[in-house]
């Protein structure tokens, strides 16, 4: 039995559920687990393991069982402003409150399992807001886990992480199809390793973490583990096996197109959600060439002027309206260049910086 602020309830199971819903956990179990100064609620899957204590008043042991969506239910409707009693009652865990005020909570037989943190050579530190960037725009470009590209490599299916000879760290994911590689200031990395993490690991985590708070990253001896830690926040996730494919050398390197289409990339960022919003199932955005114009349009359905710069060899082409509006929305630019070398593919990039590139196929016309 413990003893808990309301809004600190709320906001730790939040959370940790958040964070088990993102790594695409299922209906994991959550244990609360009570002993000395601290209550820790922890849940345990293949990919990522976490635990997060909190410093409450213990008045007994308790070690119990419930799935995320009971206990989210549950503690979702104690008031915030009240201290919260939460004790076992034969079947049920009680959250009480007030005189006779309580909610019950169904639990189940299980009891917390032991997560092993695993002792670790070397530890780096990535920034505040570091994990949540990488989040937010590696995840939509790397291959899903049931995917046929990631079975036959499991690394596909996670953010890869790597250093040069010069300590400059990069970041890259990729389906085969498109692909994304940004140079991170704000995450270190450990240098002659090249390793990838889990995306359902990397968005459990960002969910789980603060974004307003530095993050400590240890790998394991056998270079199969990471463990984040953060204040009273501890995680452990898996690294994905295999050797990650050179992508460099895919990407259209500045002065080597043949063409090279400049937007406003507010303006490309809002047709794409036009074309999104008109055909969710299958958002093919055509490029054409009108004499001096260039029209973008969804076949039969919508079509719009757009201003771009043409240079070089310019041709009609589609491309996935989706994937390049979160490619041109990761910019922090007013302008946006697509580099061709040849029709298969294309790089966006942007003059001031080559911090970001997106290399994405495009889509053969004749299937418009």
């Amino acid at each position: 039995m413990f003893k808990i602020n309301g809004e600190d309830l709320q906001v730790v199971v939040k959370e940790m559920t958040s964070g088990a819903r993102k790594a695409r956990l299922g209906e994991k179990f959550a244990f609360i687990k009570a002993e000395g100064q601290y209550v820790t609620f922890s849940f345990d899957g293949e990919d990522l393991q976490v635990e997060r204590k909190v410093k409450v008043e213990v008045l007994s042991p308790l070690d119990v069982a419930t799935t995320m969506g009971e206990l989210s239910l549950k503690v979702d409707v104690v008031p915030k402003d009240e201290e919260i009693t939460v004790q076992l009652d034969g079947s049920l865990l009680l959250l009480k409150w007030g005189r006779t005020s309580k909610v019950a909570c169904e639990i189940l037989p299980q009891t917390t399992p032991t997560i092993t943190i695993p002792e670790v050579k070397e530890v780096v530190k990535w920034k505040a807001g570091a994990l949540q960037a990488v989040s937010i725009a590696l995840p939509p470009f790397a291959a899903l886990s049931a995917s046929a590209q990631a079975k036959k490599l499991p690394c596909l299916g996670g953010v890869n992480f790597s250093t040069d000879d010069k300590g400059e760290v990069a970041v890259k994911a990729t389906n085969s199809y498109r692909a994304i590689v940004v140079n991170s200031s704000g995450c270190s990395w450990f240098k002659g390793i090249t390793a990838s993490i889990p995306v359902e690991a990397i968005t459990g985590l960002a969910a789980i973490f603060p974004s307003d708070t530095e993050i400590s990253v240890g790998m394991n001896e056998n270079q199969t583990l990471l463990v984040f830690k953060s204040g009273l926040t501890t995680a452990v996730s898996r690294l994905l096996v295999g050797k990650y494919p050179e992508i460099d050398d895919r990407f259209v390197t500045k002065g080597d197109e043949v063409a090279k289409w400049t937007f406003d990339r507010m303006e490309l960022i809002e047709v794409c959600r036009r074309i999104k919003k008109l055909a969710p199932t299958k958002p093919n955005l055509v490029l054409r060439i009108n004499g001096s114009k260039v029209i973008s349009e969804l076949k039969n359905v919508f079509t719009q002027q757009l201003g771009v710069l043409i240079e070089g060899e310019g041709k009609d082409f589609a491309v996935n309206a989706e994937y390049l509006e979160v490619a041109a929305s990761l910019f922090r630019t007013e302008e946006v260049q697509m580099l061709f070398i040849n029709e298969s593919s294309l790089t966006l990039v942007a003059e001031e910086t080559d911090a970001l590139k997106v290399l994405m196929g495009q889509i053969e016309m004749n299937s418009i």
